[in-house]
């Protein structure tokens, strides 16, 4: 019955071609223009992965309590001086903040004015005191710079302040040796024409990092979900906004973007970055593969007229179905491609087979159904359930690609036959001169045949033997290593490693109260995978009264000099006299104070030297690379001398609503600790601190634990989707077959093809990932579709099945799909190469499972029946 009604629909289609191929361009038309103004991309990765009732409630009491936390943009402001990079970040903020079209919240983490008044409250008592009584000791030398902080004012307090005390004895020249190489060094810098900039803060704290010196800004973008980059226009906009400030030239800043949200749009960018070249080389390809399998410019034309026609009418259907693609679900082009190809070019071989047999045209279309109709059919349906066995389970993005993939496998299955051979009706490809297939592989055919047991005992003993290497399967669950370190925002984040600013490795926990997050903060504090613990209260410094005394009193005697008013500027002739008199000083210094500090005192005298001899222009730069980071570097201390005490009432808002919710709820975030030498990334050592933390707090997400928990939740659904597309391919095979031995025939080759490519993955060092693990459920498909065929042909008697038209169908459809493969791994991106390379090794093993394994397995074919019912 199966049989014949299939032979009817492909006979409709051959005695009334044009009728079937008008019907099919307006389906087509139809499904283009429905694309077209529908089509609809939700970019929101967050959607892909459905999670249980428990983790859904704590994502959504954070997102209600904290909803600016997410899609956050790190701008990464560098310059060759703390005071530079600090300058910008205050001018960037401002002018972000002004802008609330593009950015919800713009913040300073450990930055802008709050910390910059405040900032001497949050070390310890002992570290106030230490730094105050240094401040107070070097009160002459603040006087001198706050007077006169010019190149001019700078050479003539070199001159009296440091080097009369040195002749007399009250400083060393060893004391002096790091300001005077680090002065040299920046003045060189100058003179060779490269970016340069003196930093004071470092000249006093060793810890400061200069090279480069970084601040934050943290920017809440506005985003889109419905474009493919949702804040790539935001991130626009912080650049304009930066360039438009002339941070480059004021500051010799740059910026850089990183955070949740560029690394998502870089993603997507990364993704498309070659992808137009590669499909017209992987097209080019695919041609001349489809040449070799079927010899036939108009059969080529029919197969990918058919292949369009039936992937716009798939679009369609899916976006019916789905309302918006995913970021996962897009993938069904691929899928629809790869087995759209597989069944034209199963038909089209048929078809030359026939055609060779009987070169009327109708006659061989009619055979080409009757023989490949219900292998086709069973491919398609199997096919069809292997996707659809991804509904019932958790992971949204596969669950829509599933949805989608499967139906397109009955709009492919229903254009070949239909629209194909009307195709082929219309066209008429000339006759086939010889049958397809491959006569040289004739001996491997005698030779499997002759030792067909010691080949199968072996495959098994030595797939069996491996087995023990899945313990060693593992699945990185960090999506890290699959972004491209290349693109501006990963080689950012890479750069920030050590930087708590980074913070993509915290987590986070929701507590009540602020005295619940305390609790709980005091209690993790003590877990010995957790680096830092911060709530609220961390913005509240402890023991405040004792160094508002100490700062006072160092206020009292530094900030009348602080505030003085600066001397006039000085003439470039008076510029040039200063600089004379400072080398000459250095020069005599350094002879008279051999030892440690006197190579640096001449060396500095040598590039004052050539400076007072250079033009103009290079002094005005050294002016600006010593005297600017100064100038701003003394307003900081003036601001530092001015604290006010600090209580959770009077905390900034940004600060507050970034830690407690407008209905008290009170945010704890959680670091791990990253010991010396150890990558921050490092998988087990975060697997460590996630499980750490969870077990103490179980409210505990975000970081680390919501990818172990994504990661859970994507295994599961696909042993669960493995589970219920092995049932429901096996059901369909008893129903079709009625004989079990033939199920496992056909299930066996497709479980040793699952197994010796898992194994493989172990072999070669490749983990499985959030990426290629994707590529499964394809190469499910595929087999199914592959062992279907062949067995189908073993119970018609078929045999020597290597040298057969039906293995060359099969390899030449492989071929196609792992050029399709090979572009993947090609990609730059890792994520869409490591998919590509276990594509291409699934499709080897399945391929080798199908033409090899199965036919070993199988053994010679059973008498057939004089006739069966049915099929």
């Amino acid at each position: 019955m199966l049989k014949s009604s299939i032979v009817r629909l492909v006979a409709y289609s051959v005695r009334h071609p044009l009728r079937i191929i008008a019907l099919s361009v307006v389906l087509a038309i139809l499904s283009g223009v429905y694309v077209a103004h529908n089509f609809k991309i939700n970019t929101d990765i967050s959607r892909l992965i459905e999670t249980d009732k428990q983790w859904s409630s704590l994502e959504h009491a954070m997102d209600t309590a904290f909803p600016d936390r997410g899609s956050t943009v790190l701008v990464v402001i560098e310059a060759r001086a703390p005071e530079f990079a600090d300058a910008a970040a205050n001018a960037l903020t401002a002018a972000l903040k002004a802008d609330p079209k593009e950015f919800v919240a713009v913040s300073q983490p450990a930055g802008g004015p709050f910390f910059e008044h405040n900032g001497l409250l949050f070390p310890s008592t002992d570290e106030v005191l230490s730094t105050t009584s240094q401040l107070v000791q070097s009160r002459p030398l603040v006087n001198a710079l706050a007077h006169d902080p010019s190149l001019t004012g700078l050479a003539g307090t070199l001159t009296t302040s440091l080097l009369l005390p040195l002749q007399l004895g009250q400083v060393k020249l060893a004391d002096m040796s790091h300001l005077l190489s680090q002065s040299a060094t920046t003045l060189d810098r100058v003179l060779a024409g490269q970016p340069a900039a003196f930093s004071w803060r470092a000249l006093v704290d060793k810890g400061v990092a200069t090279d480069p010196a970084r601040a934050f800004v943290t920017v809440q973008p506005v985003v889109n979900y419905d474009a493919l980059e949702p804040g790539a226009s935001a991130s626009k906009a912080i650049r304009a906004t930066a360039a438009s400030l002339h941070l480059d030239t004021r500051y010799g800043a740059t910026v850089r973007l990183t955070g949740e949200q560029p690394l998502a749009d870089e993603e997507f960018a990364s993704v498309q970055d070659g992808a137009v070249l590669n499909g017209i080389g992987t097209f080019i390809v695919v041609l001349v593969i489809l040449w070799l399998a079927l010899r036939s410019g108009r059969m080529i034309l029919a197969v990918f007229i058919t292949l369009f026609v039936g992937l716009a009418i798939t679009a369609a259907l899916g976006l019916l179905l789905v309302g918006a693609l995913n970021m996962i679900s897009v993938a069904f082009m691929v899928l629809f491609v790869g087995l759209g190809v597989d069944f034209g070019v199963q038909f089209g071989v048929k078809y030359r087979e026939e055609r060779n047999r009987d070169d009327r045209l109708s006659a061989a279309l009619m055979h080409t159904a009757h023989s490949i109709g219900v292998p086709l059919t069973l491919a398609a349906v199997a096919v069809a359930l292997s996707f659809f066995s991804f509904l019932p389970t958790a992971y949204r993005g596969v669950s829509e690609l599933g949805e989608i993939a499967g139906v397109g496998m009955f709009v492919a299955y229903f254009t070949n036959m239909t629209l194909l051979p009307a195709l082929l009706k219309v066209f008429n490809p000339p006759v086939e001169p010889v049958s397809p297939g491959f006569k040289q592989l004739a001996p491997v055919d005698d030779f499997l045949d002759r030792h067909r047991k010691p080949v199968l005992i072996g495959t098994l003993i030595v797939v069996i033997g491996a087995t023990p290497l899945l313990t060693h399967l593992r699945f990185d669950f960090n999506p890290l290593h699959l972004k491209d370190p290349h693109t501006e925002s990963m080689a950012t984040l890479l750069s920030l490693k050590d930087s708590p600013e980074a913070a993509v490795n915290n987590v986070s926990v929701l507590a009540p109260t602020l005295a619940d997050a305390d609790q709980k903060a005091a209690r993790l504090r003590t877990l010995p995978e957790v680096g830092r613990v911060t709530t609220l209260d961390s913005f509240v410094p402890i023991e405040q009264q004792q160094k508002l005394m100490l700062i006072a009193s160092a206020a009292q005697q530094l900030l009348p000099a602080l505030q003085q008013q600066p001397a006039p500027q000085a003439t470039d002739a008076v510029r040039v006299a200063a600089l004379k008199r400072a080398s000459n000083q250095l020069s005599l210094a350094a002879d008279d104070h051999p030892g440690p500090g006197a190579a640096e005192a001449k060396h500095l005298s040598a590039t004052l030297q050539k400076l007072a001899a250079a033009d103009a222009a290079t002094r005005e730069r050294a002016e600006t690379a010593m005297s600017e980071p100064l100038r701003i570097a003394l307003k900081q201390l003036a601001d530092l001398l001015q604290p006010t005490e600090i209580t959770r009432d009077n905390l900034p808002k940004e600060i507050s609503t970034g830690w407690v919710s407008k209905d008290g709820h009170a945010l704890v975030d959680i670091a791990p600790k990253v010991k010396p030498g150890v990558d921050p990334n490092d998988d087990a050592m975060l697997a460590r601190f996630a499980h750490a933390v969870k077990k103490a707090e179980p409210g505990a997400i975000g970081g680390p634990i919501s990818i172990l928990h994504s990661a859970d939740t994507i295994i599961k659904a696909f042993l669960q989707a493995a589970c219920w597309a092995l049932l429901s391919i096996a059901i369909l095979l008893w129903i079709a077959l009625r004989r079990l031995s033939d199920m496992l025939r056909t299930l066996v080759p497709l479980l040793v093809s699952a197994l010796v490519t898992l194994e493989l993955c172990v072999v070669f060092g490749m983990p499985l990932n959030f990426a290629n693990i994707i590529a499964l459920p394809l190469m499910l498909g595929v087999g199914v579709a592959f062992k279907i065929y062949f067995v189908m042909a073993w119970r018609h008697g078929q045999t020597s099945l290597l040298q057969s038209s039906l293995t060359h169908a099969v390899l030449f459809s492989a071929a196609t799909t792992a050029t399709a493969f090979g572009s993947l791994w090609l990609s730059h991106h890792p994520g869409t190469s490591s998919m590509g390379r276990l594509l291409a090794l699934s499709l080897f093993c399945t391929l080798i499972g199908a033409v090899v394994f199965q036919p070993v397995l199988m053994g010679k074919p059973r008498q057939r029946r004089a006739k069966q019912k049915g099929i």
